[in-house]
């Protein structure tokens, strides 16, 4: 059961238990505001950067690498598809980035992660 915690929040820094278990929460939260986005706007393909203008939007502030983190993660789950390259849009710093779509061929499994 922890193993499937540790793919939500990826402790690289030894933190205490109780900092853990609050890290966690928070990383779980973002995941499910990433996911949210993209699952509103299904069929529209996002970058990292776009995810966090919408969420600069919306009031919330997360980190771009915890945006990426929780694409990535969401990606390995079966949520999300990354798109083909041609399919790449301009980031910062005028390099383009990779983009991603809801999978909305994906099925929830019916048992809990808790």
């Amino acid at each position: 059961m922890n193993e499937q915690i540790e793919l939500i929040f990826h402790n690289t820094v030894p933190l205490p238990e109780e900092e853990l278990d609050v890290a966690r929460g928070k990383a779980t939260t973002q995941r499910g505001v990433v996911l949210e986005i993209f699952r509103r706007y299904q069929g529209c393909s996002f970058s990292p950067y776009d995810i966090e203008r919408m969420m600069d939007d919306y009031g919330i502030k997360m980190l771009i690498t915890s945006i990426r983190r929780s694409i990535t993660d969401l990606t390995k789950e079966g949520c999300l598809i990354k798109c083909d390259y041609s399919e790449r849009k301009q980031g910062r710093w005028g390099m383009t980035n990779r983009t991603w779509k809801y999978n909305s061929d994906y099925v929830r499994p019916l048992i809990s992660r808790k």
